[in-house]
């Protein structure tokens, strides 16, 4: 790439980044953007005819929450995709994504863990008030059948905020929220014959990401109660030491080998204040430094969403000397696509 700073990419949200390309969402069609010559092309589209249509404007993709969020790939080049209401599932020589799977409840999860044989976990995100019974739905078949492999019981939980695949030990880690005791941090390592408690309980505890590292793994809060701070907890001891506090929840994380990264989120709150959105990076998971902020743009912050700078998933071989992420509710960067260079 030619010498740069900052590189801005209009009406593209990147959802996946290897050596060569990031690929990335505008509305309901997936492209490739190549990082040599910065050239984008179509790569397929997403078949979902009401949100597409609703995806091409961005007053009514962020009210309507019409827009792909998440993209991952199996070992046999078979993709996966979350969007509104849908698990989507395209062939390796194909061109189309098709619904392989229709979300019950809740717009649809926050992510998709997918481990080292591609079976594929993801839990339920849904308002839950009422604190209802709340599923895990895995698939064993690389996304083209889906059952329920865990339930928390009616009372238990709020809802799921992720499944992560920790390949140092091979477990799936799950996080939940929100409320008092409904917080809990625990794994498996039988396909959700059982779930391990490791950490259960208040504002403390409630996160949205795991970082894994040989020794330690990191989470952050994600909580509009309390100041957030980036956390880890010692494998051996469960011992948990502050790392960095940051200025709103942390809803938005992600690695790439030792390469991490945080982001806060701008969001209804009386304890956290700040209106920009924070990107934090770390060399070691453990020393953390800030390198932009975004400012919330005008648009109400429930109806047309909080402002965050989100983060596409890492699939590359060697280190890169550039960051990758996209914003939303953000001034100057909505809907777009920044490419930041590191120092």
């Amino acid at each position: 790439m030619n010498e740069f700073t900052t590189k801005i990419i209009p009406k593209f949200r990147a959802l996946l980044v290897n050596d060569e390309e990031i690929i990335g969402a505008r509305g309901y069609n997936i492209l490739k953007y190549d990082v040599n010559t910065a050239r984008l092309s179509k790569q397929s589209t997403v078949i979902d005819r009401k949100y597409a249509i609703l995806s091409r404007f961005f007053l009514t993709r962020r009210f309507f929450r019409a827009e792909i969020t998440n993209l991952y790939e199996l070992s046999d080049g078979t993709q996966l995709l979350i969007a509104k209401k849908g698990i989507f599932r395209k062939e390796k020589n194909s061109n189309t994504f098709f619904k392989s799977f229709h979300i019950p409840r809740g717009s649809r999860p926050m992510n998709l863990c997918i481990d080292e044989k591609d079976n594929i976990y993801f839990g339920e995100y849904f308002s839950n008030f009422e604190k209802k019974p709340i599923h895990i739905y895995a698939s064993f078949d690389k996304g083209l059948a889906w059952k329920i492999v865990y339930t928390f019981r009616e009372g238990e939980i709020n809802h799921i905020h992720g499944i992560f695949y920790d390949k140092y030990t091979n477990r799936k880690w799950v996080v939940t929220g929100d409320r008092e005791n409904e917080c809990i941090i625990g794994y498996t390592d039988n396909d959700f014959q059982n779930l391990n408690i490791v950490f259960r309980g208040g504002q403390e505890y409630r996160t949205c990401n795991l970082l894994f590292f040989k020794d330690f793994i990191v989470f952050v809060t994600d909580s509009q109660y309390i100041p957030n701070v980036i956390k880890k907890f010692d494998r051996k001891t469960l011992e948990i030491t502050s790392l960095q506090f940051i200025e709103g929840s942390g809803i938005y994380a992600g690695q790439n080998n030792s390469f991490s990264f945080v982001s806060t989120t701008i969001e209804p709150s009386t304890v956290n204040l700040d209106q920009y959105s924070h990107l934090y990076i770390s060399e070691d998971g453990l020393n953390w430094v800030e390198i932009a902020k975004y400012k919330k743009d005008i648009w109400h912050k429930s109806a047309f969403q909080f402002g965050s700078i989100q983060f596409p998933r890492y699939e590359t071989k060697n280190k890169l000397p550039f960051i990758v992420y996209s914003g939303r509710a953000l001034k100057k960067i909505d809907g777009k696509t920044v490419i930041q260079k590191l120092k």
